[in-house]
């Protein structure tokens, strides 16, 4: 039994974007798949111009940056076939996130930098699950994308001691922001990256 029909026949949004997601070819499935991996790159490049980007808070950038990618995740995740849980978690992860940074003016930078590297450790740990569900050669990129999330996730906290002294002395400098940046960058490319692969791979993916 598929997704959609599990979840009945009432005309509720999720049935419906169930419904649209089943009408589509393989060719829109792998237009839509590609369109959200560029999407997710060029959020890369935003993420990488960060430090200079004046008038705004890190906060609201961060937050901003992570929603997007997590919209333009899920959409993907809606077009594949089966729309696997775990690459859908993923994406979830990455747009409360987002909304979490988003929502709390009162968030202070190093919550935002735990913030983060829990981000990451949930991403690398769903796109691992959902790896076991996809078959080879896009196994390889969902396990390519999961492993630079978490190296991203052990460099942070590597760095977390010093970047608590550089904040309690200094506050937040640019080398901070610089830092969350290419971290950022980094992982939208990966995940980007593996979305553009995974496009011409889907009429080959059956769940």
């Amino acid at each position: 039994m598929g997704v959609c029909a599990a979840l009945g026949t009432e005309p509720v949004p999720v049935v419906t974007a169930c419904i649209h997601s089943e009408m589509m070819t393989s060719a829109t499935r792998s237009l839509v798949i590609r369109s959200a991996g560029v999407l997710i790159v060029l959020l890369a490049v935003g993420a990488a111009l960060l430090p200079m980007a004046k008038g705004y808070t890190a906060r609201i950038e961060i937050g901003a940056l992570l929603a997007a990618a997590g919209i333009f995740e899920l959409s993907a995740v809606f077009a594949r076939r089966g729309h696997h849980f775990a690459a859908g978690a993923a994406a979830v992860a990455s747009l409360l996130a987002g909304l979490r940074l988003l929502l709390d003016p009162d968030i202070n930078f190093l919550t935002i930098l735990n913030f983060v590297i829990l981000w990451l450790i949930v991403r690398s740990a769903a796109l691992l699950v959902s790896s076991r569900n996809s078959r080879r050669p896009l196994c390889t990129w969902v396990y390519l994308a999961a492993a630079v999330d978490f190296a991203l996730a052990v460099l942070l906290l590597v760095g977390l001691p010093v970047a608590v002294l550089v904040y309690g002395l200094f506050g937040t400098t640019d080398q901070i922001v610089a830092t969350f940046a290419w971290v950022l960058a980094a992982s939208f490319v990966a995940g980007g990256w593996l979305l553009i692969a995974a496009a011409p791979l889907e009429a080959t993916e059956t769940s």
